[in-house]
């Protein structure tokens, strides 16, 4: 408990309001004082003051949450609304946030990754370029930056940032976004491998693993997508070639699209 205590106050303090502040002094002081007669005053108190201490100890623990409420929950809220696809909110929320707030690089990071889903892509890349110059090596940095590249068709540099984000210590489920990068770049044994490395691991993200599978049917050596999965999954991938129509990358999902649909056309026949 003590130990929480004090990695919240080091990290949390210096953003917290002078109230609040000032509540944290005089509970700290109390709360040695408490634990002095808990330990060293007379028998009769002892007890007492224990008690007493240790309640402290859990108001002190309010009082923690209750001062780093201005530094988490904007942020929090942010990512609220990423998660269920709100990205102008989640953007209006990132956007008052000081980059002087201990939350500012990741703070940072999910508004270039917000920018990016609403098209705003010269935004989005120095949001994510301050992000990395903040926290060099940063793996959520390194991977916004190279799924911007993604989307806008720089595939060569998609695949160096997402490769070093890989590498940085992103999650295995990222080799996804890797392996599309190298497929539309033209390099079908580097997508493959991707694809290969993954394949239990993307049976959990559905969407991506009907498009992985269309993938290595195009590449040759397995079977296309059934039609339940395409269907199921489709608009998911139509969504998203929309979203970044103006781009080469929205263009090569439109005419996947095209071509999945035009199976499911060819199977109904």
């Amino acid at each position: 408990m003590l130990r929480r205590l004090a990695g919240d106050f080091v990290r949390g303090v210096p953003q917290w309001d002078a109230a609040s502040k000032l509540s944290l002094v005089l509970g700290a002081a109390l709360l040695l004082l408490t634990l002095g007669l808990g330990f060293f005053g007379p028998p009769a108190v002892q007890m007492p003051a224990r008690i007493g201490a240790f309640g402290l100890l859990l108001t002190l623990q309010l009082l923690v949450l209750w001062g780093n409420r201005r530094a988490i929950s904007p942020y929090h809220d942010a990512q609220q609304h990423f998660i269920k696809g709100d990205y102008a909110a989640a953007r209006d929320i990132l956007e008052q946030i000081p980059q002087s707030e201990r939350v500012s690089v990741d703070a940072l990071i999910l508004l270039g990754n917000t920018y990016r889903h609403l098209g705003q892509f010269d935004e989005s890349r120095r949001a994510l370029e301050r992000g990395l110059q903040l926290k060099p090596g940063y793996h959520f940095a390194l991977y916004g930056i190279g799924k911007l590249h993604l989307v806008l068709g720089a595939y060569d540099d998609a695949c160096d940032f997402i490769g070093r984000a890989l590498a940085a210590g992103s999650p295995a489920i990222v080799q996804f976004d890797l392996g599309q990068a190298f497929y539309l770049r033209g390099d079908a044994e580097k997508a493959r491998h991707c694809f290969d490395s993954i394949a239990s691991i993307v049976a959990d993200e559905p969407p991506q693993a009907m498009l992985c599978a269309y993938y290595r049917h195009r590449m040759g050596g397995s079977a296309p997508p059934d039609a339940r999965s395409i269907r199921q999954n489709i608009l998911f991938w139509q969504a998203e070639a929309a979203k970044y129509s103006p781009t080469a990358y929205g263009a090569a999902l439109q005419a996947d699209v095209a071509a999945l649909r035009a199976r499911l056309g060819d199977e109904r026949g």
